[in-house]
């Protein structure tokens, strides 16, 4: 990858505190909710690297600074925005241009820096900066600066014209653009042309004859005089004009303006007939063609295209043909989009995700993704355009399949949780390898918030393998170590279905909870069975008139609300609803637990009489096999509320913090 941006720090700009951002995709894709900062991060680049922004808008206002500053102007507010390039290190051009700013050589790392400041004369060495005469400074008091390197002396005017940077902001006026001859790539594009002059003459002489041809017409040399003779009864004598008609200029040197695109061979369609999509396209293609002819002239180093929302007025198929197009065209890229079919052809580490916190916007990268090129290849394969969402969520469930897709949202609805209302998107990896979606999810990815929920698979299977589940979360634990004990321990169990082995399972499944990991005791429909065993018979009547595999299901339901299990039972039951299909099944199930008056049930269930009670984290943990399902939720609504699943995040009386939850856990 040639030139491109490799990181960004911003400091006390608009949305952003402190936004550190140290892997910086080269092709970067950037989402996040509206009003997180998106396009402000791209206002930030541009005032480092753009050479068309006039100096005014260097100059920051109030509004500028970041929004909880405490003081903002009046009190010495600085911002300071650092912008790293690295991707040069055998272009000798970018060696020479960059040299000032060079601050390392393994890899060539450039660094530019824009500070916006009070100036040095009316700034105080302690305490809050004022004038000499006292008052409080103001956007006057300010100035900035945009240096190379560690010296604000290092001028970068001759870096910004080399290395440069294209804005195209959203919902543009292609069509104004395009004919604003100032404003319109095609003004580069014709003017760079080494045309003819003879050629250009004979055809300036051939317009001239074609104007004089029309002219002639009586009615056209009506109309002259009725604009003559009115202009001048409007204008007097001392601002005589004489109005002519024409439909070009007969200079050749201005010829080069008159020409148009068109859309068509004939010449009839042009970019006022087309949608306010295409010509946006159409001007990002005449854009891109003007720079890569720069490029090939020499006129600059390297540029660097920023596209706000490319997906605006396209269809989604043209969406994903742009953006692939965009990612093969050369230079740097970097858009902003909310398109869930751009993000599901993106590779997966160009991501960079912004996410409002209390103090500024923070931002997490997946440039360095901590996974392997084929589980690279799998994730990417993996977010398609209904799972893409999970790269726009606030907080993800990783759930192994269709089943646990629909009864997850019913379990949060009947508890009150609004899992939509707070972007929280429950996801399927269809199998039971987590570990790349983890990856994508965690501290060196996304940085979402998110938990994990498995089936437990404790019971031994038929080749007397059990405890597949555990097995499976000691995995996706972070220290090796820890995978270790816990693996030892898992096998030291002792025979399923004893007190000592309820004793001891316990604790390892509060361990891997502990990192996010919420394992079940046998399989989805089974562990839902003593709290809504009413609810999964009479979902499955629904589906089947069968009357024998009815009664197989009750069965089931009894036997997993009994004190030992009856393997076979089980058997019989799984396999009817598997006969119906896992997924149909779970869907019928999950209208039927959205309407359960879900805190009676679990007050039932955990034997509390008194109304009042809180429905808090200890009493989820007593809810048997089902626990881990109300655990896994009770966790995200802590990471995306604030609060218990059962307490309502606009209970101002609650004091419940989770900390006191956890104590008695």
């Amino acid at each position: 990858m040639g030139l491109h941006i490799s990181r960004i720090e911003i400091r006390n700009f608009r949305n952003f505190r402190h936004l550190v951002i140290d892997d910086f995709p080269a092709h970067a894709v950037i989402v996040g909710e509206n009003g997180v900062g998106k396009s402000n991060l791209l206002e930030a680049i541009r005032l480092v690297l753009d050479p068309s922004l006039p100096d005014a808008r260097r100059l920051l206002r109030e509004e500028d600074i970041w929004e909880d500053h405490p003081g903002g102007l009046s009190v010495r507010a600085e911002v300071t925005i650092v912008v790293e390039l690295q991707g040069y290190d055998t272009d000798d051009d970018a060696k020479g241009i960059l040299s000032a700013a060079t601050v390392d050589y393994a890899p060539y790392t450039a660094r530019l820096t824009y500070r916006f400041a009070p100036r040095t004369e009316i700034a105080t060495a302690a305490g809050p900066a004022v004038q000499v005469t006292g008052r409080p400074l103001t956007a006057q008091d300010y100035d900035f600066v945009v240096f190379a390197g560690a010296s604000e002396t290092n001028d970068v005017r001759r870096i910004r014209r080399e290395v440069a940077l294209r804005v195209l902001p959203a919902l543009r006026d292609a069509e104004a653009d395009l004919h604003n001859w100032r404003r319109s790539p095609l003004r580069d594009l014709l003017e760079r042309l080494p045309l003819d002059p003879a050629n250009l003459q004979a055809t300036a002489s051939a317009i001239a004859t074609a104007v004089d041809q029309l002219t002639k017409d009586a009615n056209v040399a009506r109309l002259e005089q009725h604009l003559t003779d009115r202009l001048q009864a409007m204008l007097g004598p001392r601002l005589a004009v004489e109005p002519t008609l024409g439909f070009a200029s007969s200079q050749p040197d201005e010829l080069i303006r008159a020409v148009r695109l068109f859309l068509d061979a004939a010449r009839r369609r042009g970019i006022s007939d087309t949608s306010l999509g295409s010509a946006n396209v159409i001007y990002l293609g005449l854009l891109l063609e003007a720079l890569s002819q720069q490029r090939r002239d020499d006129q600059f180093v390297a540029t660097l295209i920023a596209v706000e929302e490319p997906e605006a007025h396209l269809h989604v198929s043209l969406q994903r043909h742009l953006f692939g197009y965009l990612l093969r065209s050369g230079p740097a890229l970097i858009l902003t989009t909310h398109s869930p079919h751009i993000a599901a052809v993106a590779p997966i580490r160009s991501f960079i995700v912004l996410r409002a916190t209390e103090t500024g916007t923070v931002g997490a990268s997946t440039a360095a993704l901590p996974v392997t090129s084929e589980e690279a290849a799998d994730l990417e394969r993996y977010i398609d355009i209904s799972r893409a969402e999970v790269l726009f969520a606030s907080a993800v469930i990783l759930v192994e399949g269709l089943a646990e897709l629909y009864v997850l949202p019913a379990l949060a609805a009947a508890a009150g949780f609004d899992l939509d209302a707070y972007g929280t998107v429950v996801a399927s990896v269809h199998g039971t390898d987590f570990k790349p979606y983890r990856a994508l999810l965690g501290s060196h990815g996304l940085n979402t918030p998110h938990v994990i929920i498995t089936d437990g698979d404790a019971a031994p299977d038929k080749r007397g393998r059990r405890e597949a589940g555990l097995i499976r979360g000691a995995g996706l634990h972070p220290d090796p170590t820890q995978t270790a004990a816990l693996l030892t321990q898992v096998l030291q169990l002792p025979e399923h279905g004893t007190a000592a082995y309820t004793a001891s399972r316990g604790p390892l499944a509060d361990a891997l909870q502990s990192i996010g990991v919420y394992v079940g005791a046998q399989t989805l429909e089974t562990d839902l069975c003593a709290l809504f065993g009413d609810e999964i018979v009479q979902a499955f009547t629904e589906l089947s008139s069968n009357t024998n595999a009815s009664d197989d299901v009750r069965r089931g339901v009894a036997n997993e609300q009994n004190p030992t299990v009856d393997a076979d039972v089980r058997k019989d039951m799984l396999d009817r609803i598997s006969d119906v299909g896992k997924g149909r099944f779970a869907q019928r199930l999950a209208a039927h637990i959205r309407a359960v008056d879900l805190q009676a049930r679990i007050r039932t269930a955990a034997q509390i009489t008194t109304p009042d009670t809180l429905l808090d984290t200890p009493t989820l943990h007593s809810l048997g096999t089902a626990s881990y399902l109300f655990l896994a939720l009770d966790d995200i609504s802590y990471k995306v509320r604030g609060t218990s699943l059962f307490i309502d995040p606009q209970d101002t009386n609650n004091t419940e913090s989770r900390d006191t939850d956890a104590a008695g856990q």
